[in-house]
């Protein structure tokens, strides 16, 4: 496959695939652990380890893709989430007990790590001008799949079951990854010369010295802390609210997915000289309270409206502050910072939902609430981050003009 809008659409596809599968193992998991026949107050418990878990795998491996995808090829990196992908979803489809369910979610954790990689590969391979187009193409992906994931799921739910659905996702998975074995182009690029450990760490040494590219990557921690363990607990929270809970919750999921790729768009609007990162403080403060307002009313309408409100924060934080790395990180360095950002993010969906785990059992409203922390404490680092930021250089005069 040849040419840059191709190569843009091929990665349209094989995102949308992975994301319908996982979305629908993140809104079903709770009814999934009931069928296997835990107790309520140990659904809770368990969605949450079962997330920590995953990321426990994924978050010591996330500064070494970006390394060996420069290092070796980039196609491999992206193709080994896809095969891992659907190794993880048999394994929980065909799972007898939790325990194999808790080492599917150990395979599923290294399936991480390939959407840096993806952009990074678009970025190369893309002229200049469409670069923003090229970007916001990938990451409409995941809206588009929350927008139909949940309620196909629902649908699937009284036709195949959920063993039948997980088995469908695990072949959505393979599909993406042999679309991209056999189209996805190898970049032409000079391979680095030093070591994968050299480069992972020469790139994680300038991450840390420059502070604004610290607070960049604590609003990535912080930010995606607060949703995955959002995302993980709303499901339970609708459980406790309603009596059939599987159609409400692909109808909520449904909705916040078209509400953040309209946002998605929008966000995009708001990049400006210093990367548009003055807008993230708001939009995480809303989110916050929304999570709040989550714990604080027993109302389905209520948890629905809240939820959908988070959606403008999850499509803030990925495209500004990509675009804020565009403007604080030197140009020669840009990939190998890109491919480092799952390391925060992936430690994030380990340490904050672990944390939600441990509160669980004193109820869902307080596992909730380590969600709106989370977010709180992005809003804080996004105005540091902004606040850190240099602005941009005055436009050159030309000589004799005023």
């Amino acid at each position: 496959m040849t040419g840059w809008r191709a190569v843009n659409t091929l990665f349209l596809c094989t995102t949308v695939l992975e994301s319908l599968a996982f979305g629908h193992l993140t809104a079903f998991t709770p009814l999934y652990l009931a069928e296997l026949g835990l107790e309520r107050q140990d659904v809770g418990r368990w969605t949450g380890l079962l997330y920590a878990a995953m990321m426990a795998v994924a978050f010591p491996l996330a500064p070494f893709w970006g390394a060996l995808a420069e290092r070796y090829s980039r196609r491999l990196i992206v193709v080994r989430s896809q095969y891992f992908a659907a190794l993880g979803y048999a394994m929980t489809a065909l799972a007898p007990d939790i325990w194999w369910v808790l080492g599917a979610r150990l395979v599923l954790g290294l399936t991480y790590g390939n959407i840096s990689v993806i952009i990074a590969t678009q970025a190369q391979i893309t002229p200049r001008r469409h670069l923003g187009t090229a970007i916001a193409t990938i990451q409409i992906a995941a809206p588009i799949a929350a927008s139909f994931g949940p309620p196909i799921g629902a649908g699937l739910l009284g036709v195949v079951g959920l063993r039948g659905m997980l088995l469908i996702d695990a072949a959505l998975a393979l599909t993406a990854a042999l679309l991209t074995t056999f189209l996805m182009p190898e970049p032409a690029a000079k391979r680095p010369s030093g070591s994968v450990l050299a480069r992972t760490r020469a790139t994680t040494t300038l991450v840390w010295r420059q502070q604004v590219v610290r607070w960049n990557f604590a609003v990535w921690f912080l930010a995606q802390g607060g949703r995955a363990t959002v995302d993980a607990y709303l499901p339970v929270r609708i459980t406790e609210l309603v009596d059939d809970p599987a159609p409400v919750i692909g109808l909520v999921l449904g909705v916040y997915g078209v509400a953040t790729g309209l946002s998605t768009w929008f966000a995009a609007r708001l990049v400006d000289e210093r990367g548009g990162i003055r807008w993230l403080l708001p939009s995480m403060g809303i989110a916050a309270l929304a999570t709040v307002a989550m714990v604080a009313v027993p109302s389905i309408w209520v948890v629905a409206v809240s939820h959908w409100s988070r959606a403008f924060a999850f499509a803030a934080a990925q495209t500004l502050l990509y675009a804020h790395l565009v403007h604080i990180v030197d140009a020669d360095d840009r990939t190998a910072v890109m491919a480092l950002t799952p390391m925060p993010r992936n430690a994030a969906m380990f340490a904050v939902p672990a944390i939600a785990a441990v509160l669980a059992p004193l109820g869902v409203g307080v596992a909730l609430l380590v969600g709106a922390a989370s977010y709180a404490g992005a809003a804080v680092s996004a105005r540091l981050a902004d606040r850190a930021t240099e602005p941009p250089p005055p436009p050159r005069v030309a000589d004799g003009q005023p």
